[in-house]
């Protein structure tokens, strides 16, 4: 089993070698209390498993203002939108954080069933869910990020192989910036085929999913280059113009392009959703 990481609050796990084409990290969350009572979390198009810990609530307002929460562990499927988490909801909790359409080679489920979606895990995976759950029980976070690994890995066995289509759309560094159009081209299949194929893998259509990935090329590049115009980086990651950018900031997120990077309701480093996750 490979070394936990440690940075603050936050516990990673890499996942052994068998899931590492389908899980990027098993991870916890341990005495997490940031200053701010609110987080913004940013729709990524991954698939994130969350098990509260210790009898914990968690809730979560999406960008209408609905409100949803769950004690019992929980399966946020790929979004096209933020969230609004309480980070007092944050302080215990585990999951599993799936590569894009990794999920699908486990769950033996179409993934467009869950896009933008919340749902208890039992839903998901049926009686598997409660012996997961049990996995990640108590103890300190390298037993628990184990517990999980090994049931993965023993009970979650890789059974289905991506399409060749999906890997190579998933592999373009430049998915956000690319046009449907090329991107079609570019796999040899029909329009339809290829987001059907998408859809059943990630979850969202390659237009969506690059439209998350734009977003997040955009915040890295106003991040690091904050004396560079917002039509100079709207154009590098691929809109438009500076309009584009804003209409697409409100939209996927609630914000302006500024926002995304001093707001502190927004977490600095995104690597999943639901929980800002370090």
């Amino acid at each position: 089993m490979h070394t936990l990481e440690s940075d603050g609050p936050y516990r990673m796990l890499a996942p052994p070698a068998p899931l590492r084409a389908a899980i990027r990290a098993f991870w916890q969350y341990a005495g997490y209390r940031p200053s701010h009572a609110m987080e913004r979390v940013l729709p990524t198009g991954t698939l994130e498993i969350i098990i509260p810990l210790a009898g914990q609530e968690l809730g979560w307002w999406d960008l209408s203002g609905r409100y949803g929460s769950s004690r019992r562990a929980i399966v946020c499927g790929p979004r096209r939108t933020a969230f609004d988490i309480p980070t007092a909801q944050q302080s215990r909790m585990a999951g599993i954080h799936f590569h894009p359409g990794g999920a699908w080679r486990l769950f033996g489920l179409a993934m467009s069933e869950l896009g933008d979606v919340v749902v208890p895990m039992d839903e998901v995976l049926g009686p598997v869910a409660d012996e997961l759950e049990h996995a990640a029980g108590s103890g300190p976070a390298g037993q628990v990020l184990a517990r999980l690994a090994r049931f993965c890995l023993t009970r979650l066995p890789l059974g289905r192989a991506s399409h060749t289509a999906v890997r190579s759309a998933l592999g373009s560094a430049a998915i956000g910036q690319r046009r449907i159009a090329e991107l079609v081209a570019s796999t040899g299949l029909s329009h339809r085929r290829l987001i059907e194929l998408f859809r059943r893998e990630v979850g969202l259509t390659p237009r969506d999913y690059g439209r998350v990935q734009r977003l997040h090329l955009a915040r890295s590049l106003l991040a690091t280059r904050r004396a560079e115009r917002l039509t100079d980086v709207a154009v590098q990651a691929g809109y438009y113009d500076q309009s584009h950018w804003l209409r697409e900031c409100k939209k996927l997120v609630g914000l302006s392009p500024r926002s995304l990077v001093h707001d502190p309701e927004v977490p600095a480093q995104e690597s999943g959703q639901i929980v800002p996750i370090g």
